[in-house]
């Protein structure tokens, strides 16, 4: 049956409508994926290529950058030319802030197999040419301050040309793993080494004014010699591994560099220190296990020290990097081993009282200090270090103390007159004794930090049962009987200011009148900081003794109570000290009757003593 005209009519103009009303909603809703595809498409095809001409472009450019380095090196080793180094050292620093910028550019150029072993041709040239004007032909003109101008001109070059070749070994190492991995094997280090050898021998034959600039030379040099051995290492284990274990054995550079005393030389090292044992207890380990690690440790802690002689004046700029090495060795060593490593320094050659230490332990000490009080989590907190190296140091440093007291009070007949004579000068002990209470007191329970750090070793177990176990573990290291020497030492040193009343007189042999000489240098140093130190070691007895029956009756053992109660009347030079023996005295007596009754005999027979 055929339509009527007007139904077709009417059916198309539907379906028309039903086009338009598709294309709209097309409009409406953005092209269809296949054109999103077709678009992506085009642009990732622009990207593709840009990159792709990007890199040619880079390849090309690192190309010619290698000829013509080919071409500086052919005249810059031929003979001895000072015009020649002076040019291709310019060219050389073109080089080097092109790769600087561009990341590319670095890339394309180190990774030319030829490169590296052209630089260390390069350098094995520099290294040949400088020992021939510096140590042969030029050696006496170098020295003086008015220097021909040859003289001047060769060495002034030739160290130049140095700077700019390390330079751009520095600059393509940087960042770039594969650099510093054929650096490595080309054995530029070994060159490089050799370079800054020479030159520290150099200066410190010639410590005096040399030709004119050429010192300054010689530093920038140093130190950007420096700046390149670290940036061949930079976070690369591989090469770490390959280059760090040289500096211990088979090359002193390190020690040489930190003994430059140059700040910006030490700067370097200690960048390069920190970078090469970060995370790596291997590499660390070679710091303690070697003379020269322990050589190197102890002038990298002694920088801290302002009153010491190697101490340097950009001290501030330099102790957050000292800092952090310290760190990073307590982390991946134990503390324990890095404080007995100091020992085996030598000893000052001039005559010392009280030097069983060294500037580096105190220092040592010091760091701990400070990371312990900003409650950093550490090994500093473990019984590992507190009840070995801790306690043995200050058990022998009480002793060493005692013996001083001993023997100045031994009298001297000189010219038919006794006399007591103290010379000499005060080594570290005292300073050293001070800060290891510092640290016992903090241990136990001093500071609030203290006990937050004991609940975090716990696991989230009871922190009283953590101090209780620190306070016990006093007790069986031997440290409170060694507090409780320690003061009696110090109370011969320095009795108590006081006047005669109330318990004065149950001191017994621990009170009375010094008979150590007044006015004497040795004497005033040492009596100088015990009033600290005094008031720390009854912190550390007060702390060890609370809600623990083993520290109570550890310190009547030792005879501490006499001991502490001659320090429970008014000092008028410490008072202080009255107020902390009073509390040490009622955490003895807490819950423990055999200390009550020893504390409350003394108090009659000092009764019985004073109605006679």
């Amino acid at each position: 049956m055929k339509q009527r005209p007007e139904q077709q009519q009417q059916q198309q103009q539907q379906w028309q409508q039903q086009q338009q009303r598709q294309q709209q909603q097309q409009r409406q809703e953005g092209p269809r994926p296949f054109c999103i595809l077709q678009r992506n498409y085009i642009e990732n095809k622009s990207t593709l290529s840009k990159s792709s001409m990007a890199h040619r472009v880079a390849e090309s450019e690192a190309l010619r950058l290698y000829a013509a380095l080919e071409l500086i090196v052919a005249a810059s080793t031929s003979s001895v030319s000072p015009n020649a180094w002076v040019s291709a050292s310019e060219s050389i620093r073109e080089i080097s802030r092109a790769v600087s910028t561009d990341e590319l550019l670095r890339k394309k150029l180190a990774i030319i197999p030829a490169m590296f072993p052209l630089l260390s041709h390069l350098l094995a040239a520099i290294k040949a040419f400088t020992t021939e004007i510096y140590t042969k032909d030029g050696l006496k003109a170098l020295a003086a301050t008015d220097c021909g101008y040859e003289a001047w001109q060769a060495a002034d070059a030739i160290t130049m040309l140095g700077t700019a070749t390390f330079q751009v070994v520095r600059n393509l190492c940087a960042a770039v793993p594969e650099a510093q991995i054929l650096a490595c094997q080309s054995g530029i280090h070994k060159v490089l080494d050799d370079i800054l050898a020479h030159f520290y021998r150099w200066l410190k034959r010639h410590p005096e004014k040399t030709c004119a600039g050429i010192k300054k030379s010689v530093y920038a040099l140093i130190q950007m010699g420096t700046q390149t051995l670290a940036n061949m290492m930079a976070s690369n284990p591989m090469v770490q591994n390959k280059i760090w274990p040289r500096f211990f054995g088979e090359s002193e550079l390190l020690l040489l560099l930190l003994d430059t005393k140059d700040p910006k030389t030490v700067k370097y090292v200690l960048l390069y220190v920190y970078n090469c044992i970060y995370n790596d207890s291997a590499r660390s380990s070679l710091l303690i296990q070697t003379a020269i690690g322990r050589k190197i440790l102890n002038i990298i802690l002694i920088q801290i020290d302002t009153e010491s002689e190697s101490a340097t004046l950009q001290f501030d700029d330099n102790f957050d990097l000292i800092y952090a090495i310290f760190k990073a060795l307590i982390t991946n060593l134990p503390p324990s081993n890095l404080f007995k490593a100091l020992c085996f320094m030598k000893p000052s050659l001039q005559y010392q009282h009280l030097s069983t230490v060294t500037r580096a332990h105190v220092c040592f000490l010091k760091l701990a200090d400070a990371d312990m009080k900003a409650g950093n989590e550490s090994a500093l907190w473990d019984e590992s270090f507190s009840s070995t190296a801790a306690a043995c140091v200050l058990k022998v440093l009480t002793t060493s103390l005692e013996r001083f007291v001993d023997t100045a009070t031994m009298p001297v007949i000189a010219n038919g007159q006794v006399s007591v004579v103290v010379e000499g000068r005060v080594g570290a002990d005292l300073e050293a004794i001070g800060l290891l209470l510092a640290y016992f007191a903090l241990i136990v329970g001093d500071e609030e930090v203290s006990i937050e750090s004991a609940a975090a070793r716990a696991g989230g177990g009871d922190a009283l049962q953590v101090m209780h176990k620190r306070r016990c573990s006093l007790v069986s290291a031997g440290v409170l009987d060694t507090v409780v020497k320690f003061l009696a030492v110090a109370a011969k040193l320095e009795p108590q200011n006081v006047r005669d009343i109330g318990k004065s007189e149950i001191t017994g042999a621990v009170g009375g009148a010094s008979h150590l000489p007044d006015g004497s240098t040795v004497l005033d140093t040492i009596r100088t900081g015990l009033c600290m130190m005094k008031v720390n070691a009854m912190k550390v007895v007060s702390a060890a003794a609370f809600e623990c029956k083993e520290a109570q009756d550890e310190i009547r053992r030792v005879g501490g109570i006499p001991v502490i109660l001659s320090y429970s009347t008014m000092d008028e030079e410490n008072s202080t000290m009255k107020e902390w023996s009073a509390i040490a005295i009622r955490t003895l007596c807490d819950g423990n009757l055999e200390n009550q009754r020893v504390i409350e005999s003394m108090e009659v027979a000092g009764a019985s003593t004073r109605s006679e």
